[in-house]
């Protein structure tokens, strides 16, 4: 697992689950901001039967970036928990790229429940989908399913 702070105050995250490293995506946090950015290299094994990248995979960077914003904008190191209450994702256009880049921000909420929402850009900066959603604040867990 690589955290690097950046200079640019920002913190990268590799390879920090068995998940992040069999999909292959990037997560850069910027806690002064509140915002994150998901980002995942394009080839044929994520495309669905029409030859587009598989909504699946859409949506999980969609996710990514809003949970990864809202831990930015309450933990300066960005390891604050949170999972994903409701998710609703609009598709815009269909993904045909070598990369696509989620960026998410914190737009509401509390204590415990904020609210996020993400933009998903190809590499021409063409707006390929967009998710909304509440995010609950999650304790930090002793036990884990790759402990089992």
């Amino acid at each position: 697992m690589t955290y690097s702070f950046n200079t640019d105050k920002s913190i990268s995250i590799r390879d920090e689950t068995e998940f992040q490293r069999f999909i292959g995506y990037e997560l850069e946090l910027f806690p002064e901001e509140g915002t994150a950015i998901c980002a995942l290299d394009i080839d044929a094994k994520y495309a669905n039967r029409s030859g587009v990248v598989h909504g699946a995979i859409v949506t999980m960077l969609l996710d990514n970036a809003c949970g990864a914003s809202c831990s930015a904008s309450v933990d300066p190191t960005g390891k604050q928990p949170f999972v994903t209450l409701s998710l609703t994702v609009n598709f815009v256009a269909p993904a045909i790229c070598k990369r696509l880049v989620a960026k998410g921000k914190v737009v509401g909420g509390g204590k415990s429940t904020l609210f996020a929402e993400a933009e998903l850009f190809d590499e021409k900066n063409q707006l390929i989908a967009t998710a909304t959603g509440p995010f609950k604040r999650a304790p930090q867990r002793e036990a884990r399913l790759d402990d089992a």
